[in-house]
C-alpha cells in the first residue's frame, strides 16, 4: 500500500529525513518512532504530499506522492498532532465544511457525517460549538474528520498526546477498529506501550534516517531479551544483592530501588537459581518474575547503538 524509496527532505543541513525507504502491507499498521527531532512528523508529511523530498519518491497504492500529490490525498485521513478547530463553527458544521471541501455530493455527505457522529459518540454534541469542547472531544472530531472521506490509509500523528487515561483509552479502542476494517494506519507515538498494542510492525527514526524496520515482534526479538525480576523483602538489599548475584550471572545484574533485574540466556532457570541463592544468603525474596521482550528495551538499545 506504501512503498518510500529514498526519500529526503532536510531544512538546514542538519533537520529532516534521509535516504528514508520503508514498505507497508496493504491492512498493516505501521509505528513511526523515534525521539523529537528525528523526522517522523516529517516523513509523515512527505508521504502524503504536504512537503516536496528533495529526493527520492513515495507511492500510496501505486500512486506518486511527488508527481500526484492530490490523487494521493484523495486516498488518505490525516489527524496531525496539533490541528486546528474553527472555534465558533459547531461539530456537525465543521465536519460538513470538511465534506464540501472533499466535493461530497449532499447526500452522501449528511449520511456520512451521521455515521460517524453516532460511531465516535457526537452525535448529541453535534450542536456543540467547537470552541467548547473538550480535549478529548476535540480529538474525536478530528478523527471523524479524518475519516470522512472513507480513506484507505489514515495517518495518525501522536493520537493521544495529551489525553486522560480514559480518554486516551477510546481513542486506543477506535484505532484497534480501524484496523479490523483493513484500514493501513499509520501512528507516529511517543508512548512505546501503546505501540506495542497497536501496530504491526515500527520503524524506528534516528538522526532523520530509519535505524530499524520491521514486524514488531521480529525487532523486539532481534533487540530485546527477557529478563528476570527479583522483588526482595528488604529494599536496602538490592546494591548487595546485584553484587552478589553478578558472579552467577555474567550477562548483566542490576538494581532498581527494590528489584534486581538480571539478564540470562535461560530466564526460567536463572528466576530459581537467582531465588534459591539470595535465600540462602539471607536476602529475602518476595516476588520473582520473567518478564517477556518489551519494545522499550529493543527501542532503546537501537538508539543507544
Amino acid at each position: 500500500m506504501i512503498e518510500a524509496s529514498g526519500l529526503t527532505k532536510m531544512y538546514d543541513g542538519v533537520h529532516g529525513i534521509r535516504d528514508v525507504s520503508l514498505r507497508v502491507g496493504e491492512g498493516e499498521s505501521l509505528g513511526l518512532l523515534g525521539p523529537n527531532g528525528a523526522g517522523k512528523t516529517t516523513l509523515v508529511r512527505t508521504l502524503i504530499g504536504l512537503l516536496r523530498p528533495d529526493s527520492g519518491d513515495a507511492t500510496i497504492n501505486g500512486i506518486s506522492v511527488v508527481r500526484e500529490p492530490d490523487s494521493v490525498r484523495k486516498l488518505i485521513g490525516y489527524l496531525p498532532e496539533a490541528f486546528g478547530l474553527y472555534e465558533d463553527m459547531t461539530v456537525y458544521g465543521l465536519l460538513d465544511y470538511t465534506g464540501r471541501l472533499y466535493r461530497m455530493e449532499s447526500g452522501a455527505r449528511k449520511e456520512r457525517i451521521v455515521s460517524l457522529l453516532r460511531r465516535f459518540g457526537l452525535y448529541d454534541s453535534r450542536r456543540m460549538k467547537a470552541g467548547t469542547l473538550s480535549k478529548g472531544m476535540r480529538q474525536k472530531v478530528g478523527f471523524a474528520r479524518a475519516l470522512l472521506n472513507d480513506p484507505m490509509v489514515v495517518f495518525l500523528d501522536e493520537p493521544t498526546s495529551g489525553l486522560d487515561p480514559i480518554a486516551a483509552r477510546s481513542v486506543e479502542g477506535l484505532i484497534m477498529e480501524l484496523k479490523k476494517e483493513g484500514k493501513t494506519i499509520i501512528i507516529t507515538s511517543h508512548i512505546l506501550p501503546e505501540a506495542e498494542k497497536m501496530c504491526d510492525s515500527v520503524a524506528i527514526i534516528k538522526s532523520g534516517r530509519v535505524a530499524v524496520s520491521g514486524n514488531i515482534r521480529e525487532v523486539m526479538g532481534r533487540f530485546a531479551e527477557p529478563v528476570v525480576m527479583v522483588r526482595l523483602k528488604r529494599p536496602e538489599d538490592a546494591g548487595r544483592a546485584a553484587s552478589f548475584l553478578s558472579s552467577m550471572f555474567p550477562q548483566g545484574v542490576e538494581a532498581l530501588d527494590d528489584l534486581v533485574m538480571i539478564r540470562a540466556a535461560e530466564p526460567e532457570k536463572a528466576a530459581m537459581d537467582a531465588n534459591r541463592a539470595l535465600l540462602e544468603a539471607n536476602m529475602p525474596v518476595l516476588e520473582v518474575r520473567v518478564e517477556g521482550a518489551s519494545l522499550d528495551e529493543a527501542y532503546f538499545k537501537v538508539l543507544e547503538g
